[in-house]
């Protein structure tokens, strides 16, 4: 009967554990892919992007996201941890927002300067 409640109870904490350590793990991927500024269509700078363009949830291969092609609006840019830039672009298509890999354009005309780079990421 000991035996029993012993494991019981080491069951019980491993299940604690495993929910106070979820979370933890899900708020470093939302750090990892944070949401992109508003890009504004209208005074954003024009761009395309190559066909099947992931438009991630943050600036790293390793965020989620969807395929876009065409033209898009940016307004900002952010070089990430291993070096990459990145742009906080809204494809025209489906007015969303994300992050796309500079290698992914075909045409932008922006400068990489403090200017257009996004602050706060």
């Amino acid at each position: 009967m000991a035996r029993r409640i012993v494991q019981a109870l080491l069951v019980s904490a491993s299940a604690v554990g495993a929910l106070i350590i979820a979370p933890a793990q899900s708020n470093a991927a939302a750090a990892a892919c944070p949401t992109p500024p508003t890009v504004d269509g209208f005074y954003g700078y024009q761009g395309t992007v190559k066909s099947s363009t992931p438009l991630r949830t943050g600036p790293a291969s390793t965020c989620s996201g969807r395929y876009i092609s065409g033209a898009v609006a940016v307004s900002c840019w952010y070089a990430n941890s291993a070096g990459n830039i990145w742009y906080a672009t809204m494809h025209y298509g489906t007015l969303q927002d994300g992050w796309v890999y500079g290698g992914n354009f075909t045409e932008l005309n922006m400068t990489l300067n403090d200017e257009n780079y996004c602050d706060g990421w």
